[in-house]
C-alpha cells in the first residue's frame, strides 16, 4: 500500500528537526534514506509511525489521511530490538499474533516464522542468550506476524558486525518483497542501502534546508 508524508514538519522547542518533507513510497517499494547520525532520520521514521506527532503536515496510507498516533497497519523496527526478557523467543513472536487464533495454529505460525528467519529450534530460548543479530531477527519475525502494510526500519542491523549485517539485509529484503510490504528504511551504511533498497535517497534530497537544533 502506498505511504506518503505531505509537507511533514517536526519542531522541538522552536527548532526544526525537519521541515516540509514530501515523501512517497509506492506499494511494495523499499526506499532507503542515507544520512549521517543525528541528521533527523529516526525522528522522521517516528513521525511516519505516529510515535512523534507532526507539528504540521499529513500522513497518508493509500487514499486515507491518517490521524495523529500509531496505526495498526504501520509497524516500526528499532535500532535496538525491543524484546521482553521475561518471555522466551516463541512467546515474544506470539505477541504479534491475533489472540483469536487457536493454540495449534499459533504454534504452527511461530514455528514457520522461526524457520523462515533461520532460527528453527529457538522456541524455548531465553532472549538474554541471543546474539544481537538473533535478537533482531526475533523482533523482525514478530513484526512479520502482524502482517503490516508498511514497515519502518531504523538502522535495524547496526548492532551486528558488517558481514552479518549484510546477510541480514539480504534476508530482510527477501521477506519484505515476498509479502509486498511497503518499506521506509534509514541507515548511514551505503552497502546496506544498496542491498535493501529499490530506491535510495540521501537526507539532503529529503531535507535540503536543514533547521537548527539537535536531531536524533
Amino acid at each position: 500500500m502506498k505511504f506518503e508524508i505531505k509537507a511533514g514538519t517536526v519542531t522541538v522547542e522552536n527548532a526544526f528537526i525537519f521541515k516540509e518533507v514530501n515523501l512517497t513510497v509506492s506499494p511494495g517499494e523499499i526506499v532507503s534514506i542515507l544520512g549521517p547520525s543525528g541528521c533527523g532520520k529516526t525522528t522522521l521514521l517516528r513521525a511516519c509511525c505516529g510515535l512523534t506527532p507532526l507539528s504540521s503536515g499529513e500522513r497518508w496510507l493509500g487514499d486515507s489521511k491518517l490521524a495523529q498516533g500509531v496505526h495498526p497497519d504501520i509497524t516500526m523496527l528499532f535500532q535496538q530490538p525491543v524484546l521482553y526478557p521475561h518471555l522466551n523467543v516463541a512467546q515474544n513472536i506470539a505477541l504479534g499474533l491475533s489472540k483469536t487464533e487457536g493454540k495449534k495454529q499459533r504454534t504452527q505460525r511461530i514455528d514457520a516464522v522461526l524457520k523462515s528467519i533461520g532460527l528453527e529450534g529457538f522456541q524455548n530460548r531465553g532472549v538474554a542468550n541471543l546474539s544481537g543479530g538473533e535478537a533482531q531477527r526475533v523482533a523482525f519475525g514478530r513484526a512479520l506476524t502482524q502482517a503490516p502494510k508498511v514497515m519502518l526500519l531504523d538502522e535495524p542491523f547496526a548492532s551486528v558486525d558488517v558481514a552479518r549485517r549484510l546477510k541480514l539485509a539480504e534476508m530482510t529484503r527477501q521477506h519484505l518483497k515476498e509479502r509486498n510490504i511497503t518499506v521506509l528504511h534509514v541507515t548511514h551504511d551505503e552497502d546496506e542501502a544498496h542491498i535493501m533498497a529499490d530506491r535510495i535517497l540521501r537526507w539532503t534530497d529529503v531535507q535540503p534546508a536543514q533547521g537548527n537544533g539537535e536531531r536524533t
